[in-house]
């Protein structure tokens, strides 16, 4: 299977369904593989993403420690595949003194998991050419500016429409 290394670009929520996507760019070309996404595990690599440490630890947290604590590491993550509408992937996991273990897992737990570890992520080339998208040059210039303008909002100022601090 051809791999090609990917970078996580962040979760973005689509406006019309709700729905979270995990947005997964090529590391080579200008390409994303947009995944939906339960707002759990999105929390999670957000959380991850913007230095954000809970109180408690999460799942992947916890589950990141045991792995530690077990001497067993994370050595990748594949998203291989999309079957039955439903996106798959593949955890590379080497355990103390044992053999390399393949677990298929959702790839939001697996980027999740591989983001604590600080293990790569791999996309298929094939689930790639069937699945990923190439924004065109306009598109991808009206991105960018919302995506700056995004970024610079502090969500913790008052709401100055309204004169409350109340999200809406």
């Amino acid at each position: 299977m051809d791999l090609r290394r990917a970078v996580v670009e962040g979760v973005r929520i689509q406006m019309l369904s709700g729905t979270h996507i995990l947005l997964l760019r090529d590391a080579e070309e200008r390409r994303y593989l947009p995944i939906p996404i339960g707002p759990n595990e999105a929390n999670a690599i957000a959380y991850h993403l913007q230095g954000v440490r809970p109180e408690r630890p999460l799942t992947h947290d916890i589950a990141t420690l045991m792995m530690s604590a077990l001497g067993a590491e994370l050595r990748e993550v594949r998203i291989v595949e999309l079957r039955d509408e439903t996106f798959r992937a593949r955890m590379l996991v080497a355990p103390a003194g044992g053999e390399t273990q393949e677990l298929d897992a959702r790839p939001s737990d697996a980027v999740a998991l591989a983001l604590r570890a600080n293990a790569p992520i791999y996309i298929s080339l094939d689930l790639l050419a069937a699945e990923g998208v190439v924004p065109e040059a306009a598109e991808e210039e009206r991105l960018s500016l919302f995506r700056d303008f995004v970024n610079s909002l502090d969500g913790d100022q008052p709401n100055e429409a309204t004169g409350n601090d109340q999200p809406r």
